[in-house]
């Protein structure tokens, strides 16, 4: 098989690279990154970010040549350094059922990183898939190379902290474990290229949901992290970004997944990784791939809001092999709602100010708003406002105002509160929900006016 090289150019290598550790060692981190990627690849100072695609039939060759290609992997990323892999091990099943990442690009990385001098590196991952090592193919990875620095660590069985979330959209705080969270530690998500139910694509960014522990996001009466969900996922999925950001992305598409993912859906044979050091940038890409038009993965356009990543596919530079898009085919996934906007974020009921909140639905559905308190330590949400009831509405803006008061008709407390807005498009989908923080003070809120300085 010919493939093209990051000009268009076709060259005569082929797509199979098969490499043996022996082979790795002899070879070295740079020398085997060099002949995985045989063309000559130059920066655009036109574009910010740069990310690197490969494509072969092997997991392992394609890993490399995509790494290689975005030209961001240094030795200085991981030497003296405990890296710490995410693969996606959400369901039990091998690379080619195309649920979960496939265990030859996590050990392109592990090659790479003990190469660049990496003091440790430990395969994690979180509930389910924590339990998921076996099934998903990775024992060979428990001490791979015999020398004690490789692992498989279960998250659920680390001891956590509540992490400071910096501008969170849904969170303030989230719980984490302190191997994450940890200094001198370099986080790599090596995701799986799927569609998703809820997300509509889960990729290097949505892949770190699975880091936090299960016990303070899990609801009475389900399994998972889906108080997460009930405060919005896309919401929630950039917090955990803000709180650990992930140094280093890789997204394996050797199989795919389309339909309902991310544990449902069919394999989807694409022969191809992404890699960069912008895990936002690889996701546009990889929508790229997937023919998803890039706005419906709202968590990447929350994440470039506040600066994580590129905002369109425009600003990525696409380097090393030529991409083959293939339209996958997408789950029911529920609307869309952007997060309420409100026109006093900050405000004072008892001096008859109200707040006004805007959001958008992407098509019509009902819609419910309430007024929360919320716990940053476990999944209590507890009403203190029902403002619309399963009100139904057309795509577009909705509008809607409280006046600080409970539903007993009382003044609430000062403190923080969350407007959140639940939406239902009535299709075989989970509801949809984005949420937004409220301050009600016990002084009255002067808005000031900032004039500008003026030159004496």
């Amino acid at each position: 098989m010919r493939h093209r090289d990051h000009t268009g150019r076709e060259s005569g290598k082929s797509g199979s690279f098969a490499t043996s550790r022996r082979q790795f060692l002899k070879l070295g981190a740079a020398g085997l990154l060099a002949v995985a990627v045989p063309w000559p690849v130059a920066a655009s100072p036109a574009t910010t970010y740069r990310v690197g695609v490969g494509r072969s039939t092997d997991g392992y060759a394609a890993a490399l040549r995509a790494i290689s290609a975005c030209a961001d992997w240094s030795p200085g990323l991981v030497a003296g350094r405990t890296v710490l892999i995410k693969p996606n091990l959400v369901a039990a099943g091998t690379a080619e059922s195309g649920v979960a990442t496939d265990p030859q690009v996590v050990r392109a990385v592990v090659d790479l990183a003990l190469a660049a001098g990496a003091v440790a590196v430990k395969i994690v991952e979180g509930y389910p898939g924590g339990n998921n090592f076996s099934a998903c193919g990775y024992d060979f990875l428990q001490d791979y190379g015999g020398s004690g620095r490789v692992s498989l660590v279960d998250l659920n069985s680390q001891p956590s902290q509540l992490a400071t979330v910096a501008g969170g959209l849904a969170y303030r705080q989230i719980t984490m474990p302190d191997l994450v969270m940890a200094p001198d530690t370099c986080l790599i998500s090596v995701a799986k290229l799927k569609t998703h139910a809820e997300a509509l694509a889960t990729l290097a960014t949505k892949n770190v949901f699975g880091l936090p522990p299960v016990a303070p996001y899990k609801p009475p009466t389900e399994n998972g992290r889906f108080a997460m969900h009930y405060r919005g996922l896309h919401q929630a999925t950039v917090d955990i970004n803000l709180a650990r950001p992930i140094d280093f992305a890789v997204v394996d598409g050797i199989w795919g997944m389309e339909g309902y993912g991310p544990f449902s859906g069919n394999p989807v044979r694409m022969n191809t990784v992404v890699a960069g050091i912008n895990s936002v940038a690889v996701d546009r890409v990889c929508l790229e791939a997937m023919q998803i038009d890039q706005p419906l993965a709202q968590h990447l356009t929350y994440a470039a809001r506040l600066g994580l990543g590129p905002a369109d596919i425009d600003s990525v530079q696409i380097r090393g092999d030529t991409l083959a898009p293939r339209a996958f085919n997408l789950p029911v996934f529920p609307p869309q709602v952007e997060y309420p906007r409100l026109d006093r974020p900050i405000f004072y009921p008892a001096g008859d100010q109200q707040t006004t909140a805007s959001f958008t639905v992407s098509r019509p559905c009902v819609y419910r708003v309430d007024v929360v308190r919320t716990s940053e330590t476990s999944q209590q949400v507890d009403q203190v406002r029902l403002l619309r009831n399963w009100t139904g509405t057309q795509a577009g803006s909705v509008v809607v105002s409280w006046d600080g008061r409970d539903n007993q008709g009382e003044l609430v407390a000062p403190g923080v509160y969350t407007v959140r807005v639940e939406a239902d498009a009535g299709q075989p989908a989970r509801n949809a929900f984005a949420t937004a923080w409220v301050e009600v003070v016990a002084q009255p809120v002067v808005r000031r006016i900032f004039l500008p300085m003026i030159n004496r």
